[in-house]
C-alpha cells in the first residue's frame, strides 16, 4: 500500500504533537520522493506544528512555500499565525499577519479574534 497525502498527515500530525520533529523532516523527504505535493491543509498543520515549537524560520519558509506554490493562506492559516507569533510574544509578525489578512480580503472569525485579544491581552 502506497501512503498518500492523508497518511503523512496523519503520521506528521502525530510526530509534530510529539515534538519529534526530525521524524517530521523525515516524512516530508518521503512525501518528495513519492512526489506528493502539500496541501492548504498540510501546510497550514505544518505551519502550526513548526509554530508551536517556536521553529519561526521554519515557519516563514512554510509561509513562502505557500506563496511559491500559489496557495493562499485561509483564516486557519492566519490564525495558527496569529496564535504561534502571540504565543511568543512577536506582536510586529501579528501585525504584519493582520495587515496580508486585510490585504487578501480574508475576514477575521471568531477563533481569530479570540487569539488577537490573547496577544494584546498581556
Amino acid at each position: 500500500i502506497t501512503p498518500n497525502i492523508v497518511t503523512f498527515h496523519t503520521l506528521i500530525h502525530c510526530y509534530g504533537k510529539a515534538g519529534m520533529l526530525d521524524q517530521v523532516e523525515e516524512m516530508r523527504e518521503q512525501m518528495k520522493q513519492l512526489y506528493i505535493t502539500p496541501n492548504l491543509n498540510f501546510l497550514n498543520m505544518l505551519i502550526d506544528c513548526y509554530g508551536k515549537a517556536k521553529k519561526f524560520d521554519e515557519v516563514n519558509r512554510l509561509r513562502n512555500e505557500m506563496a511559491q506554490m500559489n496557495i493562499t493562506p485561509d483564516i486557519v492559516t492566519f490564525s495558527t499565525l496569529i496564535h504561534c507569533y502571540g504565543k511568543a510574544g512577536m506582536l510586529d509578525q501579528v501585525e504584519e499577519i493582520r495587515e496580508q489578512m486585510k490585504q487578501l480580503n480574508v475576514t477575521p472569525n471568531l477563533y481569530s479574534l479570540n487569539m488577537l485579544i490573547d496577544c494584546y491581552g498581556k
